[in-house]
């Protein structure tokens, strides 16, 4: 019979989630999702804060054993007690079977390469903005070249190459900026909006949050929620450009950086033009 309604759901440590579902346990993992037929577990151990969920085994056969760790310890009692119950009854000759082997593992991450980049949200400029910003680094240090060798005032060639490379710099800051501007505005009001669901905290204080979007596929998004649940807002046609929402304070603070910022690179390129602009 289903015991989904007395049985707790357990949450652990590194985003593990255990539950109960009909005649099956799922197991949920950032990377995948497995369930587990009552007919594959031979018993529930509560170990304290722990939970093992040991499966049926051959003879000579080590057993599998999946450990769902840092969970609440009332409630992994009651979980075990209550599924040990649930489990169904062998007759002493009947032929034990392998477990795993009746174990459904269904991946929530792709492992081609093309597609692994598709599970990763992207943040800031994309790649080409990069070779960019190394692009302006080298007509900085060409720049700085051509006004030593024309007018022959090296410190103002060192000058140019210095507030050159720092204008990039800042200026490749101020577009990263500009991206953040408009996915807060445009995601949450043309995108598809959903709560994310906290798989792990770092040191830091970095939290990574997991959602699944319409295609099917799990993906993972940093914030600083300090374990709020958290509002995601992806874009209907490529959910690997997303966000994390945030209030009206934080988008009022990005805007203010983003226009001080960008007032900043534009004084540095300015200054920079003045520089070089003696030499031709």
């Amino acid at each position: 019979m289903s015991i989904s309604s007395s049985v707790p759901v357990l949450r652990g440590d590194q985003g593990a989630e255990l539950s109960s579902v009909g005649e099956e346990l799922l197991l949920r993992r950032p990377e995948a999702e497995l369930r587990i037929p009552l007919a594959a577990i031979a018993r529930v151990h509560a170990e304290r804060r722990d939970l093992a969920v040991e499966l049926t085994a051959p003879a000579g056969v080590e057993p599998t054993v999946y450990r769902v760790t840092d969970v609440s310890a009332a409630a992994a009692g009651v979980f075990a007690d209550a599924v040990n119950a649930a489990l169904p009854e062998r007759a002493p000759a009947e032929e034990t079977v392998d477990g795993s082997t009746l174990v459904v593992t269904r991946s929530l991450v792709i492992d081609d390469e093309e597609d692994a980049d598709e599970n990763t949200v992207r943040v800031g400029l994309p790649s080409h903005g990069v070779w960019l910003m190394y692009a302006g680094f080298a007509a900085a240090a060409v720049l700085g070249v051509v006004v030593g060798l024309i007018d022959g005032d090296w410190g103002r060639a060192i000058a140019t190459l210095m507030l050159g490379a720092a204008g990039v710099r800042v200026t490749h800051f101020a577009a990263m900026m500009a991206t953040m501007v408009w996915r807060e505005w445009y995601l949450p009001r043309y995108g598809i909006t959903m709560h994310g669901r906290q798989v792990f905290r770092e040191d830091d204080g970095d939290t990574a949050h997991a959602f699944t979007a319409t295609d099917g596929v799990t993906r993972h998004i940093l914030g600083h929620n300090k374990g709020r649940t958290v509002r995601i807002a992806y874009h209907p046609r490529n959910p690997s450009y997303a966000i994390v929402c945030s209030g009206t304070g934080d988008r009022v603070l990005t805007v203010v950086v983003f226009l001080f910022t960008a007032g900043v690179a534009w004084l540095m390129d300015y200054g920079t033009y003045a520089l070089v602009l003696p030499a031709f």
